[in-house]
């Protein structure tokens, strides 16, 4: 079975490796064809980015007489700005992507760290190591200082272990239920055990780094899946992600589970992670192969693969101020997350959010019909806001259809499901008093209809839909 590599392929390419794009990036990537599309996103470090950096960096100090940043990175909002802002304006979407998922995979939560700097360190050492080798990653994690403020190994000492994040390293990072024994976890915390961090006496907690405690790690004999001995953390995480039974490495799968999850559909069939796991065994734990494996994969473009997932409050903002080029200065985005229930960098527990038809309920679809509203009717010059006449530049709006034609590309909504269509068309329309005949092509008309029909897209189900 090949790929057939046509505009709602790129289209659907970049809703999911990163946030949509607009119809020139589509374009852009469909005259690429798949191989080069793929490698597009998956190669972003060959893309130059400095622009990007440079807004942050000016964004990110005060500029006299002012003493607070635009973004002021001592605070959870201002993190979360940051964090968006490299969403909406990157030119590496998967770089960003990947880091959201590893935000919500290796989960601390601002409200437990109580620092906003140690946060941000743990997001730029995930997006550093992205789509590097998996167990870089995953060392990097253990010794990251807001993970063992978060879970807690500060106090996994000889004689008193804390098992709280060896439990957690082997159930939600690395392997998943029911692939070890509580014998494993007592095991592996021992030989986490003066793994901590260490600050100055009077520094703020944002001074916190990783510090090994010799004094406070057991040397003794530890058995962990299997293997007996007297492992040090290293080694003890060596042994989780090169374990293997008799369907091959355990890691692998959970990793190809938690990428077919994240990038294709709920639910993966067995012969996609097999194949995906034998891809990360075989490039030596490569998260990069994985993903450029499982991009070109013919199933990832399946008519079924497509609108299958539910969009998370952070990919619902995100999207459409990439694929409308608003501007933004966040500040609305930022307070729309936690009505949405995805407030960036503070998740309930460590399971992070489930995700899918949990981000749909009365409250929360209310509260993404509430900031689409915010995005559609602001007509000033600040704020989060969209320039409806640039949207539809060059593009014939001689009917209704074509207005509709023209946004529903924009929006990736070119394959929404015809009845969806046809009340947008007879929207477009439709005069206040509910008859035929409306819309003419004027500047009046262009900004009341296509305003309220951006609205009435965004937050059709087809749209909450990626």
């Amino acid at each position: 079975m090949s790929v057939r590599w046509d505009r709602a392929a790129a289209a659907h390419l970049a809703r999911r490796a990163g946030f949509g794009g607009t119809p020139a990036e589509i374009d852009a990537l469909l005259a690429m064809g798949l191989e080069a599309a793929v490698s597009s996103f998956v190669a972003y470090d060959t893309i130059e980015n400095s622009a990007l950096e440079a807004d942050l960096i000016r964004l990110t100090t005060p500029a006299p007489p002012a003493t607070t940043a635009t973004y002021d990175l001592n605070t959870t909002s201002g993190i979360q700005k940051w964090f968006l802002h490299r969403m909406v304006f990157t030119r590496r979407p998967l770089e960003e992507k990947m880091t959201l998922l590893w935000n919500n995979h290796f989960t601390s939560g601002i409200a437990k760290v109580n620092d906003a700097t140690l946060i941000l360190k743990q997001n730029k050492t995930e997006r550093s190591l992205a789509i590097d080798r998996f167990d870089d990653l995953v060392l990097a994690i253990t010794k990251d200082p807001a993970m063992i403020l978060w879970l807690d190994n500060r106090t996994n000492v000889k004689g008193r272990p804390n098992e709280n994040y060896a439990r957690e390293l082997m159930e939600l990072f690395t392997l998943g239920v029911d692939r070890y024994t509580q014998k494993d976890v007592s095991d592996l915390a021992r030989a986490l055990t003066g793994w901590t961090i260490a600050k100055p006496d009077a520094a703020p907690v944002s001074e916190y780094a990783f510090s090994f405690n010799a004094a406070a790690h057991d040397a003794g004999v530890k058995t962990i899946l299997g293997q007996t001995g007297n492992w040090n953390a290293d080694e003890a995480i060596g042994i989780l992600l090169n374990a293997t039974d008799a369907r091959g490495s355990i890691s692998g799968r959970f990793l190809a589970g938690k990428l077919w999850t994240w990038f294709v559909y709920h639910d993966p069939p067995d012969w996609a992670i097999a194949e995906i796991a034998s891809v990360y065994v075989s490039s030596g734990h490569s998260v990069r192969a994985m993903l450029d494996h499982l991009f070109r994969m013919p199933e990832f473009y399946e008519p079924h693969s497509r609108q299958a997932l539910v969009r998370s409050p952070v990919e619902y903002i995100v999207a459409p101020l990439r694929q409308l080029e608003a501007k933004t200065d966040l500040s609305t985005p930022v307070a729309s997350l936690n009505p949405m229930g995805q407030s960036l960098f503070n998740p309930l527990d460590a399971k992070g959010w489930e995700g899918d038809l949990d981000w749909v309920n009365t409250g929360t679809v209310f509260a993404r019909a509430t900031y689409t509203n915010s995005l559609v009717t602001n007509r000033g010059a600040t704020g989060t806001r969209i320039d409806v006449a640039a949207l539809l530049a060059g593009k014939s709006l001689s009917t209704a259809r074509d207005v509709v034609s023209a946004l529903a590309d924009r929006l990736g909504l070119a394959d929404a499901l015809p009845a969806s269509q046809a009340v947008w068309e007879k929207y477009v329309d439709s005069k206040a008093d509910g008859s035929r005949g409306y819309w003419t092509n004027t500047p009046a008309a262009v900004d009341q209809k296509v305003r309220g029909l951006l609205h009435l897209m965004l937050t059709s189900p087809d749209y909450h839909l990626c």
